[in-house]
């Protein structure tokens, strides 16, 4: 049974615009993810220009030619505009016009100059650019673990290598005006290409919107929204792995505990606003100075705690330091009030063999002894602990 060109090519656009609604109907169940909006419409586009190509593929009528070139060579510039928002946010609709305009004034230009065959050079030479710019893009935002970004770039990659190939083909003559691509030639693989862009194309992007979606839902569930501090439980569940972790490479681990000094006058006087400015401006000093490994978690209330995987207790008291010296640059000042607010810490190393609740209740006690001397300081478990029942509890 031989294969009818025509017929493929036909399958193949109605297959890419049929890609582009269904990611169209995927963002009316994830409207915030206008990514799905920006590839929807590149696949709607891709597959009409293709099917005006398939139409009016003929030496009488290069002007529709023309046409379906310049519809279908506006997807790569979508697809990437859909990459970009992915990653970076909103992408402005000026400058997307811009590109496809200037794209469009290239090929009508190259056709103009120098026939539709130069034009058709052009036209594809776009789409490798734009796709391999999209692959960068995706390529260098790898902070967020999300598997389906490698089978996004995977099919963006194989459909530029057919690009490529067809440039090669009008290049050497073996593709030329009035032709339908042969089976047997290099641009020839977009018949089969063309299906797998389309369907992986829509279903590695929505695939990709589910599993930040996903990743956004676990982080919430872990994460304090006011600070961005690990939230409770998920800070003893990480701390205690990294305790054992730390004590299976025989490295140090010490905690800080943390409690911001007459935060409940605070509140009272200035009103639960500033209080939580106040909160998220210590949040933010600590997130300066700790290391990428370090763990930092809201205890409770204006309690914070930090996890030093590696650190000896003499380096955890210079992080403490530096913490508390840089809150009390930044706090003296807090939306227009004159208030001068300061923290006092407790530092303690992990004992050998002990849990890891043991050695935050020793940085705890630290931290209430700093209170007791004065506030504004910083306490060391290691430095003549007095009994627990001459501790007094302060704010």
């Amino acid at each position: 049974m031989s294969l009818d060109q025509v017929t493929l090519i036909a399958v193949g656009s109605l297959v890419i615009a049929l890609g582009g609604v269904v990611l169209a109907l995927v963002w009316t169940q994830m409207r915030h993810a206008y990514a799905l909006l920006w590839v929807a419409l590149a696949q709607v586009l891709y597959g009409a220009g293709t099917f005006l190509i398939l139409a009016y593929y003929d030496t009488d009528n290069a002007p529709i030619l023309l046409l379906g070139m310049l519809i279908s060579g506006a997807a790569p510039v979508l697809v990437l505009a859909g990459v970009w928002s992915f990653v970076h946010g909103r992408v402005p609709v000026d400058a997307v016009a811009a590109a496809v305009l200037i794209f469009s004034i290239a090929v009508a230009g190259t056709e103009r100059l120098y026939g539709i065959e130069a034009a058709s050079v052009a036209s594809f030479a776009g789409w490798v650019g734009m796709l391999t710019a999209a692959i960068v893009v995706l390529w260098r935002d790898r902070t967020e673990v999300l598997p389906a970004r490698w089978g996004l770039s995977g099919i963006l990659a194989l459909h530029v290598a057919v690009y490529a190939a067809g440039i090669h083909d009008v290049v050497s003559g073996e593709l030329g005006l009035g032709e339908v691509p042969s089976l047997n030639s290099w641009f020839g693989l977009v018949y089969f290409e063309g299906l797998v862009y389309a369907i992986g194309t829509a279903a590695f992007m929505a695939l990709l919107c589910n599993e930040r979606d996903k990743a956004n839902l676990i982080r919430a569930a872990h994460t304090d929204t006011l600070t961005g501090a690990v939230s409770r439980g998920a800070f003893f569940e990480r701390g205690q792995r990294l305790l054992l972790r730390n004590r299976d490479s025989n490295t140090p681990l010490s905690l800080i505990v943390f409690d911001l000094d007459h935060f409940k006058t605070i509140n009272d006087t200035y009103g639960h606003h500033t209080g939580d400015h106040v909160l998220t401006a210590f949040a933010d000093v600590v997130r300066s100075v700790l290391r990428p490994n370090d763990l930092f978690g809201r205890h409770g209330g204006e309690e914070f705690a930090v996890v030093l995987p590696g650190a000896g207790v003499e380096a955890a008291y210079v992080i403490a330091e530096r913490i508390r010296r840089a809150f009390a640059d930044r706090a003296t000042a807090v939306v227009g009030n004159s208030i001068g607010a300061t923290v006092s810490a407790g530092v303690a190393v992990a004992a050998a063999g002990a849990p890891f609740q043991a050695a935050l209740d020793a940085a705890d006690r630290a931290m209430y002894r700093a209170k007791n001397l004065g506030r504004n300081r910083v306490g060391r478990a290691d430095e003549n602990p007095p009994r627990d029942d001459n501790i007094v509890r302060v704010a």
